[in-house]
């Protein structure tokens, strides 16, 4: 019995010792960039970063962006661009690829759904898988639902959802006016969207409730220049917006009667240009926007840029002339993701 308990103790020592290598070993290793697209999201907007080069950061992350690009040719007669293919980008500006060649066929504003398993383009016609990248059409809206099942949108009669996988759609929500909503909350319960000429502001960020209810306007911003596509962080604690002749951002708290503890922070201007158009990444630590020049007008194709939130810093993705304005891109989870 004696020579069985002392070989017991001897395997465990063993054990041990394994397993206290196999710790100074990983201890020693560091600490993984790799994006995680967990759900519920977590952001940390102003976390320090990890890297001081933002190229490096974010070829460690593995998140990539799938963009809607007009092919390089003159608009028409009606100064039209050719419709819009869409392409594959890694977030550090290599491995671009293209997706579609559909010549006749519109696929702009590329959505991704909250558990970054699909994605909708041309506003909900077009329904695709990030994995495979396999497309179809779809009768849906250009906003998501939480659940990844459903897309919403804001009609004459009322909210409606569409089921994604079988068109059905719900029954309306009255709301007290029809607006463009153009974001909901992680957890459902309120839309965010922009109204001209609200009470008594001719640019306005407001939200609602998602049951419908009254419409609240958030404080403009105090640079009162336009005002316009705002977007909730992927837990909705945050929001960014064109604001302050850049992009802003500021805290989200329903709770309050305007809806933010009030403190904004505008992004430098001179990087990021006029109506940014900001996308959040799953971690909100970056945000991809168009970088539009302050001096000439937005109906222009600019190139794509990444800032990192915490430092300002920026990275250009595309060269000037291929990503139209307004939201023609968004992000995708690493290719292990998720």
């Amino acid at each position: 019995m004696r020579k069985r308990t002392d070989l017991n103790i001897r395997r465990s020592l063993t054990l041990l010792t394994a397993l206290g290598l196999a710790a100074l070993s990983h201890a020693g290793e560091k600490p993984s960039l790799r994006a995680a697209w967990a759900l519920p999201a977590q952001c940390d907007p102003f976390a320090a970063p990890r890297i001081q080069d933002l190229k490096d950061e974010l070829r460690q992350t593995g998140y990539r962006l799938v963009i809607a690009i007009h092919p390089d040719k003159p608009p028409d007669s009606k100064g039209e661009y050719p419709p819009r293919d869409l392409y594959l980008i890694n977030a550090d500006g290599s491995g671009l690829r293209q997706l579609t060649d559909t010549p006749d066929q519109e696929e702009r504003a590329p959505r991704v759904s909250p558990d970054g398993q699909w994605f909708t383009c041309n506003y909900g016609d077009f329904l695709a898988d990030t994995r495979t990248f396999k497309m179809r059409s779809a009768e849906g809206a250009y906003v998501w639902a939480p659940d990844s099942r459903r897309t919403v949108s804001c009609e004459k009669g009322g909210v409606i959802y569409t089921d994604m996988a079988t068109g059905q759609r719900s029954k309306p929500i009255p709301v007290q006016r029809r607006v463009d909503i153009v974001d909901m909350s992680a957890d459902g319960q309120w839309f965010i969207f922009e109204i001209r000429n609200f009470l008594g502001s001719p640019y306005s960020i407001d939200f609602m409730p998602a049951a419908g209810g009254d419409i609240r306007k958030m404080p403009n911003h105090p640079i009162r220049e336009g005002e316009c596509h705002p977007a909730f962080s992927p837990d909705a604690k945050w929001i960014c917006w064109n604001g302050g002749g850049s992009l802003a951002l500021r805290r989200f708290t329903p709770s309050l009667p305007n809806g933010t503890e009030g403190e904004i922070v505008t992004l430098p201007k001179e990087k990021m240009g006029q109506d940014p158009c900001g996308r959040w990444s799953h971690c909100g630590r970056y945000i991809a926007y168009v970088r539009i020049p302050h001096r000439g007008s937005w109906k222009v194709h600019a190139p794509l840029g990444i800032v990192r939130v915490a430092d300002g810093a920026t990275l250009t993705l595309s060269p000037a002339g291929w990503v139209g304005h307004h939201w023609d891109y968004d992000w995708l989870p690493p290719v292990d993701g998720k």
